[in-house]
């Protein structure tokens, strides 16, 4: 069925390739007949029949378990991806924003299937951290990418190919690349993105990594699920089960009124999946979200009743392991690989890491029956072609922040100042949700070595003395920068507007400000553009950095777009926001004293 639906794909785009090579036949023909249809058809199946929290035992077929999530776009209409050519209406780049467990891989999914099905484009998948350590271009890769799949070894016939307009290029995960790499990578994908304009471009991301400054692109955000979507929800994902019942019961717990102040996790489609998952086992709604993740890791390693289509049955323990030795070696391991930015695993790296962590902890135990145990007996490493990886990236966030729970206060202090500063190198913002893990798990601590002192380092390098230097200090530790591309007529055009510290985003999402940084540079967008623009055209330089052009006119700029007040707001909110921490704080170490004393 796959190779017969991407034949059919390709059938109706043979003619306009077969355009762009200008004749060279038996180049076409080899590239056409080999390598990307292997291409193609390799996706297709990985993402036709997938495993999910609820599924772990056996792939479901995709549409089987999927609903369709809600996208926003700002100040525009809300609206459910089911049809491609209403998400691609005047729209051919966006951004797909969400957080974790929003449901972006599975729309990712959708889009590529849907292009397939409906031979609309020819999707390519990128994952956009494989650029972490590639030496080579965007283009690069994405030309050996397609030649290791036997595509003619021609750069010319892929430039000619991809010329034409018939892709949709499908760039997932741009939080995950990193900081270090994080100017020459979007460079290249704005320059790839200029030289085939023809095609179609999504990109998504988590909040925070500066990915909805990409002047292109129109920005598509998640939408929470609403009461009716819960519902839905459950009920697409019980559709082929006999037992209907615990659909009653599942919604009957979530509008207990009881419930109505933790309902709001619900609205994320990995937590609600967590929550029907464990449910026969953990009735009861989490009241914070590392709970959804323990519940789950106990699921997996004792639950007898597998939600499956066929039956169920207990998996062998080849490794005699207990469940906290599991829960010790996961930690351990995802705190290795989280603060390196390794989120896939191939067999390789995964056996030098665990014979490592085995010998270190002294467990007598076979390599091998640890790698099955955990990848088969209770399914918390999913094997995706030759890599492992969690469930979700979240999960490995979770064992990560519970293993920092248990150091010792000197570990503690360690950790959260020099091995989060390697998390902000090995990635380009996108960390809250692990961020609220350790505040969930570690409050005390967090807020000590991390939160507050990230919070007041980043004030003290603010002056507040007037609102001019106020902004200017604001700009400068921001490191806003916007980079322009001369268009006809000797004119100049913004192509990208960046700021540099985008690990901040993470961290100031704690304190409660009006506008986040993302917010704040895009605002009224089209006008500033214009603005900027008018400004570049007198003075001619293709970068600007704002703090170092500080004068009339980019003082005007600044007014006319509501920057300044939006910047006073943010001084205002992150200060309010360190004093009532520190009285959080405070406070939590006089309720455990005194009842201690008790």
């Amino acid at each position: 069925m796959a190779l017969e639906t991407i034949l059919k794909l390709l059938t109706v785009f043979k003619e306009p390739l077969f355009a762009a090579t200008n004749g060279v036949k038996e180049e076409f023909i080899q590239a056409f007949n080999n390598g990307l249809i292997e291409f193609l058809e390799n996706y297709y199946d990985k993402y036709s029949n997938t495993k999910t929290f609820i599924y772990r035992d056996e792939k479901a077929d995709f549409y089987d378990i999927y609903y369709p999530v809600t996208l926003k776009n700002r100040g525009k209409s809300i609206f459910k991806i089911t049809d491609l050519k209403h998400l691609f209406n005047n729209n051919d780049y966006i951004t797909i924003i969400g957080t974790a467990g929003s449901g972006k891989s599975m729309l990712m999914k959708h889009i590529f299937l849907s292009t397939i099905n409906q031979s609309y484009k020819i999707p390519i998948v990128l994952e956009l951290r494989n650029l972490n350590d590639y030496d080579g271009s965007l283009f690069d890769y994405i030309s050996e990418s397609l030649l290791s799949n036997k595509l003619v070894k021609s750069k010319n016939f892929i430039e000619r190919i991809l010329s034409k307009g018939n892709f949709l290029f499908l760039f997932d995960g741009y939080d995950e690349i990193y900081s270090s790499n994080k100017n020459k990578t979007t460079n290249e994908i704005e320059n790839f993105v200029d030289l085939y304009n023809k095609n179609i471009f999504v990109i998504t991301s988590r909040p925070g990594a500066n990915c909805e400054s990409l002047q292109r692109f129109n920005n598509f955000y998640v939408e929470p699920l609403t009461d009716q979507q819960i519902k839905d929800f459950i009920t697409q994902q019980y559709k082929y089960q006999d037992d209907k019942e615990s659909i009653e019961k599942v919604v009957a717990v979530i509008e207990n009124p009881l419930n109505r102040d933790y309902k709001d996790y619900l609205t994320n489609p990995l937590l609600l999946s967590m929550f029907i998952f464990t449910f026969n086992n953990y009735p009861e709604l989490p009241r914070s979200k590392n709970k959804f993740y323990w519940n789950v890791f106990d699921t997996l390693c004792t639950k007898h009743d597998t939600f499956t289509k066929k039956g169920s049955w207990l998996h062998e323990r080849k490794s005699g392991l207990l469940n906290e030795d599991f829960e010790n070696i996961l930690k351990w391991f995802s705190y290795i690989t989280l603060f390196k930015g390794r989120y896939n695993f191939d067999e390789k790296y995964l056996k030098t890491n665990f014979s490592e962590i085995i010998k270190k902890l002294d467990l007598k135990i076979n390599l091998e029956d640890l790698i099955y145990d955990l990848n088969v007996s209770i399914s918390i490493l999913i094997l995706d072609g030759t890599d492992y990886t969690f469930p979700h990236k979240s999960l490995q966030e979770y064992f990560c922040a519970l293993l920092i729970k248990e150091l010792n206060e000197n570990q503690k202090e360690k950790i959260y100042t020099e091995k989060f500063a390697n998390l902000s190198h090995n990635s380009t913002g996108g960390n809250l949700n692990f961020f609220k893990l350790c505040y969930e798990l570690d409050k005390s601590s967090f807020l000590k070595y991390y939160l507050i002192p990230q919070a007041k380092n980043f004030l003290s390098k603010i002056d507040n003395s007037t609102t001019e230097k106020l902004i200017k200090s604001f700009i400068r530790e921001f490191g806003f920068t916007i980079e322009f591309q001369e268009s006809k007529n000797n004119k100049w055009s913004i192509k990208m507007m960046t700021y540099s510290q985008v690990g901040s985003e993470s961290f100031l999402s704690f304190f409660k400000t009006q506008k986040s940084i993302p917010d704040i540079i895009n605002l009224n967008r089209a006008e500033n553009i214009k603005l900027i623009e008018n400004y570049l055209n007198k003075k001619s330089i293709k970068i600007l950095i704002l703090s170092n052009a500080w004068n009339r006119e980019i003082r005007s700029f600044v007014k006319a777009t509501g920057i300044d007040t939006h910047f006073k707001n943010l001084f205002v909110g992150i200060s309010e926001g360190i004093e009532r921490l520190e009285e959080e704080s405070k406070r939590d170490k006089t309720i455990i004293s005194e009842l201690l004393d008790i």
